[in-house]
């Protein structure tokens, strides 16, 4: 334990009533977006869309969050981030209660924007919310309460997909959409009694269509700026794309493959899956209260988890696979806990949307042409020679962030900032001390 440093714990963390109503009306939301899914797959699906169909929705919402993302970074730097995630509330009760009522009778069309608006919401949403941690909590206590919302996603990643198996079953996709409404509004109404403070820069005023398009590209740039000026952030936005687009897509297809193959069909997928997600819940519960000296390094180390998880693919069988999937959730759990706590603490709060936006975007853009290539590249070369690659890929592109300034402890020595485009304010020099 000697290179770990105690923080604030769990209970305490819950203590303070803006983070509690933020963490109780997501735990609840998130059990809603986990039951979406399945709800609207159903729908689809009884509406005679087929696997065409449920493609084409899924791949709508999918693009759209990346869009969403795009959108969000510089609003949730202009605007209070709590008021950022109300309003895409809003937006997606607006929509799912459209879907819902019109289920049966909506065209194909209205349906899929629909979907599209979801999906712009939850982009915006998701950044939004990473970002307002440090303005809920201090310093101090970011690990513990990005612990406690990390844990929550991941319970209702598990309960949520059965519920709403249970709930089509008994009842129908529209009815679980409506429950899937009341978690919605439950998380509006908690976010409209957080009192965030008012520390946004540069102004929040409405803006005619070319304005909010070149005010939009000047949001880009400065967020691009500030990730270039912390090359440990860019070197690990880029390492995660690669991963996300060149490893974790292939490997969940070729567990499919596998699965149905030789562990035993759906049912050893879905405990595949269910490892990760146990996995990743023990991770987050065993480091959310412990802060390494060097974080980069332990992140770093925790990735090479994934190899594990992909080699045992090839020999394993299904009570080792699941037992290196699950090594791997909580590996990959870490990660993230250490890496959006480290960004929380750099990063100044007049930039930190922008910066979790791109890296919402590099974790996500390319991860649709992963799925897209794996299958040609199965035929082409066979399920073991792409587990090899994806394996030989984490090996050699994990570790280079630690060769960036600031890699090995996920901290920017000294960082000069830009001036914010379109903002009077000129931002100072952020020192170590930050930390």
């Amino acid at each position: 334990m000697s290179g770990l440093a105690r923080r604030e714990g769990y209970r305490q963390v819950l203590a303070r009533p803006d983070f509690a109503l933020l963490w109780a009306g997501q735990s609840l939301s998130n059990v809603g977006n986990a039951m979406m899914p399945v709800a609207l797959a159903m729908l689809v699906l009884g509406r005679g869309g087929g696997a065409g169909g449920l493609g084409v929705v899924l791949g709508a919402q999918s693009v759209a969050r990346l869009v969403g993302a795009v959108l969000a970074g510089g609003l949730g730097d202009r605007w209070r981030r709590t008021r950022i995630m109300i309003w895409a509330d809003v937006v997606r009760v607006v929509a799912v209660a459209a879907l819902a009522a019109g289920a049966g009778s909506l065209p194909t069309p209205p349906l899929i924007g629909f979907v599209f608006a979801i999906g712009v919401a939850e982009g915006v949403f998701l950044p939004a919310f990473d970002a307002v941690m440090p303005r809920v909590l201090p310093e101090r206590s970011l690990q513990a309460g990005n612990a406690l919302n990390r844990i929550t996603t991941q319970v209702a990643s598990l309960l949520g997909p059965a519920l709403a198996g249970v709930l089509v079953a008994w009842t129908s996709p529209e009815a679980t959409l409506w429950i899937n409404e009341v978690t919605f509004v439950f998380s509006l109404v908690s976010l409209a009694l957080i009192a965030e403070p008012r520390t946004v820069t540069g102004g929040a005023r409405v803006l005619g269509v070319r304005d909010a398009v070149h005010q939009a590209a000047r949001d880009f740039r400065d967020g691009i700026r500030a990730v270039a000026s912390r090359p440990w952030v860019a070197a690990s936005i880029g390492m995660a794309t690669i991963i996300m687009t060149l490893v974790v897509p292939p490997a969940y297809v070729v567990l499919a493959l596998v699965a149905n193959e030789r562990l035993g069909g759906p049912g050893a997928y879905g405990a595949v899956l269910a490892a990760v997600g146990f996995g990743s819940v023990v991770g987050l519960v065993c480091v959310g209260r412990l802060e390494p000296r060097r974080p980069g390094v332990v992140a770093t180390a925790a990735l090479f988890t994934i190899v594990g998880m992909l080699v045992s693919l090839a020999f394993l069988p299904l009570a080792g696979v699941m037992a290196c999937w699950a090594v791997a959730g909580a590996g990959m759990g870490i990660y993230n806990l250490l890496w959006t706590t480290a960004l929380q603490k750099d990063v100044p709060d007049e930039l930190l949307g922008r910066v979790f936006a791109l890296d919402e975007l590099g974790s996500g853009a390319f991860r649709p042409l992963g799925y897209l290539l794996t299958g040609p590249v199965v035929a082409l070369v066979g399920t073991h020679s792409v587990l090899l690659a994806g394996a030989l890929t984490v090996a050699v592109v994990a570790p280079l962030p630690l060769l960036a300034r600031g890699g090995p402890t996920f901290a920017s020595p000294v960082v000069a900032e830009p001036a914010l485009a379109g903002s009077s304010t000129d931002l100072t020099t952020i020192e170590e001390g930050r930390r």
